[in-house]
């Protein structure tokens, strides 16, 4: 809280010591919108004075106030309702198994404001057991703005869990990424949870945040000037190839998807992600059609080197 905001939050101090001094049609405004008593809404009208820090911007208002207006909120009546969070037990809809990895690989972006205006407040909203990142963007107006990466359940979740205050979403359409460390999963072609790909050493590699790391790319992405253009810099690319998935055809392009038989081989180019930064740019280039999974790489030109190393494989929609 800033200066101006202290001494705005001591003037209204000043003239609501005594329930007198609080307007009749403020008080019968909120009774009606908030089915408040003529008490509940006194109080309430006075703690939400003290508490500048629940304002809303003027970009905010500016964006819903005639629709507001129209159900009978002033801006003070909105704001309050912004900070209503309904504290109900979230319940669960039947959905698909199916569904429900759509959801969990979906991604969006939380703008922080309101009742959500720290990862605290989104945890805590979403029940989760960790707060999740912030992320911090500058908007078109620039005006700093900070975000949370958050996944279609935790989406769904948090609408739930929230009263009258619309939180903005923005879908962040990107390829996932989520390695185990005491497991191979995600691998190519191979399903983890069979004993006979169990671990042979202390943690699979590459992990999730290993870098630089060596890519397996096909189609566009095994074209220079593509990946360049993400990047700003050349890869250098070396001929390889892989075991453990086919292509298939997926519109006009060809898709990478598991394998069975396992015997297929699958001819493309390998070249190293130096930082995550770099990693993002393909992730996002592929969209969250795609998902990141580990895979062993040939390398041409360098007998017997097969490299630990990852891939976009195509999500199968079910």
């Amino acid at each position: 809280m800033d200066l101006l905001d202290e001494l705005e939050a001591m003037v209204q101090a000043i003239y609501i010591d005594d329930d007198d001094a609080l307007d009749t049609l403020v008080v019968e405004k909120w009774q009606h919108l908030f089915s408040f008593s003529t008490h509940e809404a006194i109080q309430n009208i006075k703690q939400h004075r003290l508490s500048p820090q629940a304002l809303i911007s003027d970009a905010h208002w500016d964006m819903v106030r005639e629709e507001k207006e129209a159900e009978g909120f002033d801006r003070e009546a909105y704001e309050y309702s912004c900070t209503r969070i309904r504290k109900q037990p979230i319940r669960d809809t039947m959905v698909t198994e199916g569904q429900k990895r759509r959801l969990q690989q979906s991604t969006f972006l939380l703008k922080l404001e309101g009742p959500l205006s720290t990862a605290e407040a989104v945890a805590e909203a979403a029940n989760l057991g960790t707060s999740p990142t912030v992320i911090h963007a500058t908007d078109a107006d620039g005006q700093p703005s900070s975000f949370c990466e958050v996944n279609g359940l935790v989406k769904n979740a948090i609408e739930k869990f929230l009263g009258d205050f619309r939180p903005t979403f923005i879908r962040y359409s990107k390829a996932r990424k989520s390695l185990s460390d005491t497991s191979r999963y995600p691998t190519l072609g191979i399903d983890t949870t069979m004993p006979q790909h169990r671990l042979q050493t202390a943690q699979p590699r590459p992990k999730q945040n290993e870098y630089p790391v060596w890519y397996f790319v096909y189609g566009t992405l095994a074209e220079s000037h593509v990946v360049a253009r993400l990047l700003g810099r050349r890869p250098t690319y070396y001929t390889a190839w892989i075991y453990g998935g086919r292509l298939k055809d997926w519109g006009l392009y060809k898709a990478l998807v598991d394998d069975s038989d396992g015997n297929a081989v699958v001819s493309g180019k390998a070249f190293q992600i130096t930082a995550k930064s770099e990693e993002e740019c393909l992730q996002v280039y592929e969209t969250d059609n795609y998902e990141v999974v580990r895979v062993g790489i040939s390398i041409q030109g360098k007998a017997g080197l097969t490299v630990d190393g990852l891939t976009f494989k195509f999500v199968e929609r079910s």
